[in-house]
């Protein structure tokens, strides 16, 4: 019955760690500025990703959430190519013919990985030592500790007004690599459409 009862305990332990496991973006930093009262009405999306499919999904995704609130957003690479990213005077002229009032630009700043230690059962002496069938039991079913590695992407996300090019709202995240890059990015853009919601910068 004990052995049935640690079977079902690390079972559940085991759903928890999965569970807190899935991809999650954390803000680690907001900066608004204070001056700035009107809201984001029609923006460019602009993802500075070197892989076109990550960019043009990135990019699609932002559009699509941006758009479920009201905002005319349109995703940049119908209008600059891959490899004109670079160039900051075509870019700023393809954006500027499309009659937007913001640009949204995110970029990957850095990746950190972060090891966490999840140790193994705790056991007291002389406890099921003083058997062989419950010393047994035990160590045929003990689990050791290990060691959880986890890496983390972090990216900045800057809002400009295109008129004056001024900038009017930033955030830093970090994102858990974990699950499918479209799940990922999906935890993304909703973390950064929340919190515009909340600093009233879209309706």
């Amino acid at each position: 019955m004990r052995y049935l009862m640690r079977v079902v305990l690390a079972i559940m332990a085991a759903a928890l760690f999965s569970l807190s496991s899935c991809a999650t973006t954390e803000l680690t930093g907001v900066w608004r500025d204070p001056g700035f009262q009107g809201k984001i009405n029609k923006v460019a999306v602009i993802g500075t990703f070197k892989q076109p499919i990550t960019r043009n999904l990135f990019e699609d995704e932002f559009v699509r959430q941006l758009k479920a609130h009201g905002v005319n957003a349109i995703a940049s690479y119908t209008v600059v190519h891959i490899d004109e990213l670079s160039d900051e005077n075509t870019v700023r002229e393809k954006i500027g013919k499309l009659g937007v009032d913001s640009v949204i630009v995110t970029r990957l700043a850095d990746m950190r990985t972060v090891q966490t230690y999840v140790p193994g059962q705790a056991y007291a002496v002389p406890g099921f030592y003083g058997s062989w069938g419950p010393y047994y039991r035990h160590v045929y079913s003990y689990s050791p500790g290990y060691v959880v590695q986890d890496e983390y992407a972090l990216a900045e996300t800057n809002i400009y007004e295109v008129q004056g090019e001024k900038l009017i709202w930033s955030a830093s995240t970090q994102t858990l690599i974990s699950g499918t890059s479209q799940e990922r990015m999906q935890s993304f853009v909703s973390i950064m459409v929340g919190r515009l919601l909340s600093d009233n910068l879209i309706k």
